[in-house]
């Protein structure tokens, strides 16, 4: 279907050493992770991202923020993040949310934080995000076709 275009970037802790993507996504169900796992696939390969995929995240101290945006079983979900250049997006946290209503509700607030911890190289760094390869990885959790 083409090739990727983008790379991802997440955030790394230095302390506990866990991928804040990685690690969000190993705890969505089997259906939530195969609908990140194919929309991630997808903006890969787009050259820009239209709003409503992308979206500037609004309110006081959020400047320069940005969401990737996708629903799965009928729940909204978030990768809060920026551009750190051409074709190049850091994720920082990844949330559900309904109405103003955040899990974990912290989000914002951890999204700053993680940000100000890449300064401090002592406590984080940006990692690579591979997405999975559509049409095969069993970790996606889809079973196999019956013959």
């Amino acid at each position: 279907m083409g090739m990727r275009l983008w790379t991802f970037l997440q955030f790394r802790s230095l302390l506990s050493e866990k991928d804040s993507i990685s690690d969000w996504r190993k705890r969505l169900s089997p259906a939530r992770k195969a609908t990140f796992d194919i929309f991630m696939d997808r903006i890969a390969k787009m050259r820009a991202w239209p709003l409503g995929i992308c979206d500037p995240i609004k309110g006081k101290g959020n400047a320069g923020y940005w969401e990737l945006r996708w629903t799965a079983e009928k729940v909204e979900h978030r990768i809060f993040g920026y551009y750190s250049g051409p074709l190049v997006f850091v994720m920082l946290i990844g949330c559900t949310h309904k109405g103003k209503v955040y899990d974990p509700p912290s989000a914002f607030q951890t999204m700053k934080d993680l940000r100000r911890k890449l300064d401090d190289t002592k406590k984080g760094v940006l990692a690579v995000y591979e997405p999975v390869r559509i049409g095969g990885d069993k970790e996606q959790g889809i079973p196999p076709r019956p013959n």
